[in-house]
């Protein structure tokens, strides 16, 4: 019971509402696979888990499947949604059609306090690619990118984006599974937008972000073709496996 009630008094602490405490941990534990593609989960489960009711649980759930990271059945159950190329196709076209305006709009006002903050994230970022702490700084890194154009209203509508875009990204870029030589690669990259953003040129923003997004979502798609070819199935991305 006392174990039960303990994320209850610490949302006081840290005047967390239940809600946001709820869909903090759903989220996490999709992201980083504790929460399995199709793997389903009770609601009462998770009340019990994390000492609150059902209502916050239950609203931190329907947020969650607007993001698209679940799916919820008429019973009191939800399953965590798979891992599809269609779905992946549709959130990096998203990313594309919002991340490069924002950046370009930002671009001629980048601060030097910026581009250092820039760089320091990427170092930290790559500096154990093994830590759970690169996910959180990675995706500061891009938020950086487009600031201080982003809205809040835009950083609202790209949260569910990228936590969308992360479920992809841990599986198919997971360290133990990418091979050594393509580690600095992805360091490489996301060198050539700090690149970018010093120079503060607009349209070399704006293409540098876009073909970031191009090339993640087409490494992606191609990891998801050979996990999908491991266990012989079709992907939907042009061929079967």
């Amino acid at each position: 019971m006392v174990e039960r009630q303990a994320p209850v008094r610490s949302i006081t602490e840290r005047k967390t509402s239940a809600v946001d405490l709820v869909l903090h941990e759903i989220r996490r534990s999709i992201l980083n696979g504790a929460l399995a593609p199709g793997e389903p989960f009770v609601v009462q489960k998770l009340t019990e888990q994390l000492g609150v009711s059902h209502v916050p649980v239950r609203e931190a759930l329907r947020q969650l499947e607007a993001q698209g990271l679940i799916t919820l059945s008429h019973s009191r159950s939800a399953v965590v949604a798979p891992l599809d190329v269609a779905d992946l196709r549709s959130v990096y076209r998203l990313r594309r059609w919002i991340e490069p305006e924002l950046g370009a709009l930002s671009a001629p006002t980048r601060s030097e306090a910026e581009l250092a903050r820039l760089k320091d994230l990427l170092d930290l970022a790559f500096a154990d690619p093994s830590a759970e702490e690169r996910w959180d700084l990675h995706r500061q890194f891009h938020q950086l990118l487009l600031a201080p154009a982003a809205t809040e209203r835009d950083l609202r509508m790209l949260r569910g984006l990228w936590d969308a875009s992360e479920r992809f990204t841990r599986l198919t870029f997971d360290p133990v599974a990418v091979s050594q030589d393509e580690l600095p690669d992805q360091g490489e990259r996301h060198q050539e937008l700090i690149e970018a953003a010093s120079s503060r040129d607009s349209e070399r923003m704006r293409t540098a972000i876009r073909v970031h997004l191009e090339e993640n979502e087409a490494a992606t798609a191609q990891r998801l073709d050979r996990m999908a070819a491991a266990r012989g199935v079709t992907t939907g991305n042009g061929g079967s496996a």
